[in-house]
C-alpha cells in the first residue's frame, strides 16, 4: 500500500510539473511573437536608435512584473494574465536610462553575482535583466527582487522608478 501511494504521488507530481513546463513554454513563444512583431512594426515605422532592448522581469509564487523598454517606450505587466501598459518615454526618462545603462559590461551579466540569497527559500521575487543587442542576448544571473547586484543596482533602480510613473 505504502509503494502504491509513493508511485501515484510520484505520477501526480511529475504530471503536474509538466503542465506548468507547457505553460512557461507557451507564455515564453507569445513573448517572443510580441517582440518580433513590435520589432517589425519599429523597422517599418520609425528608424530606430541603437540602444538595446532591457527586460526586466521578477517572479515568484503569486507575483509576476515584467518591464520592457524598447523604441522609445516602456511596458508595464503588472500579472501574468494582464495585458502590459505602455508608454512613450520622454528625453529626460530616455537620457536618465542611457546614462545608468552606460556603465554597465552586458558582457559580464551572466557572471554578477547576486548579493543575497532569500528568493531560495520565496523570501524574495526570482529578478532578472536582459539586454537584447543586435543579435545577442545578455541576461544576468538570477537575483532577489529588491536587492539587485551593485553593477547594475542603478540601472534595475532607474527602470523601476519610471514604471511606477507609468501604473
Amino acid at each position: 500500500m505504502k509503494a502504491l501511494t509513493i508511485l501515484s504521488t510520484l505520477i501526480i507530481t511529475l504530471i503536474s510539473c509538466n503542465c506548468q513546463k507547457k505553460a512557461t513554454e507557451t507564455a515564453m513563444a507569445t513573448s517572443n511573437e510580441k517582440s518580433e512583431n513590435m520589432i517589425s512594426e519599429s523597422k517599418e515605422g520609425q528608424s530606430t536608435q541603437n540602444f538595446p532592448v532591457l527586460v526586466y522581469e521578477s517572479t515568484s509564487r503569486g507575483y509576476y512584473k515584467k518591464i520592457t523598454i524598447e523604441n522609445n517606450s516602456i511596458s508595464v505587466q503588472n500579472g501574468r494574465e494582464e495585458l502590459s501598459k505602455t508608454k512613450t518615454l520622454t528625453e529626460e526618462e530616455l537620457a536618465t536610462i542611457e546614462k545608468a545603462y552606460k556603465g554597465i559590461d552586458v558582457k559580464e551579466l551572466p557572471n554578477i553575482k547576486a548579493p543575497t540569497e532569500k528568493r531560495f527559500h520565496d523570501g524574495a521575487p526570482i529578478t532578472n535583466l536582459e539586454v537584447r543587442m543586435d543579435d545577442h542576448i545578455y541576461r544576468s544571473t538570477d537575483f532577489d527582487g529588491g536587492t539587485p547586484p551593485k553593477e547594475i543596482e542603478g540601472l534595475i533602480n532607474t527602470i523601476l522608478e519610471i514604471a511606477d510613473k507609468t501604473n
